[in-house]
């Protein structure tokens, strides 16, 4: 794999990608939390206590409500080192991202996950005794065909977890 893609990344773009990746990194949770809280008002419910029934609902919706909220606020507070003029280079060996904020170079054996959502591929790499490093890729400036060569790349990466892949052929 050899391509280079260039774009102009706005806030709303990552922070789409960062609410996604934190929603679907744990899809139960938001259910655990609903379940726990309707269990907790029918208990109270149960026992005659309207009231703490009622609060017991308001407070699982508020925090479901969180969660998502989360999200968006992590994404505004990586945002800004993705905003602006991008560069992505792929090759066999490496991904490299730059930005006017960053210029990044993750070679693919140092990659642990790999994050996909609708909005982005977010790449995370873990090198002993350095610092985690990220990249968070648009998919929208690369064609169809760039995109599925991506996946197919990304798929082959040996002992890299992948979160939330659609299958090549699913699309």
């Amino acid at each position: 794999m050899n391509m280079q893609v260039t774009y102009d990344a706005t806030t709303e773009d990552i922070v789409a990608s960062v609410t996604a990746n934190a929603s679907a990194s744990r899809p139960w949770l938001r259910w655990t939390i609903v379940g726990l809280w309707l269990a907790l008002a029918a208990a109270c419910l149960a026992a005659g206590s309207v009231m703490f029934a009622i609060a017991a609902v308001c407070f699982g919706f508020v925090q479901v409500v969180n969660i998502t909220a989360g999200g968006k606020r992590m994404g505004q507070k990586v945002a800004p080192r993705y905003v602006g003029p991008t560069v992505v280079t792929l090759t066999e060996d490496a991904l490299e991202l730059k930005t006017p904020a960053l210029d990044r170079r993750i070679p693919w054996t140092s990659v642990s996950k790999v994050a996909h959502n609708p909005v982005a591929w977010t790449v995370l790499a873990r090198k002993a005794g350095a610092a985690p490093l990220s990249a968070t890729v648009l998919k929208a400036p690369f064609t169809e065909a760039q995109r599925a060569e991506v996946d197919r790349f990304l798929a082959g990466l040996p002992k890299v977890g992948h979160k939330g892949q659609v299958p090549v052929g699913a699309r």
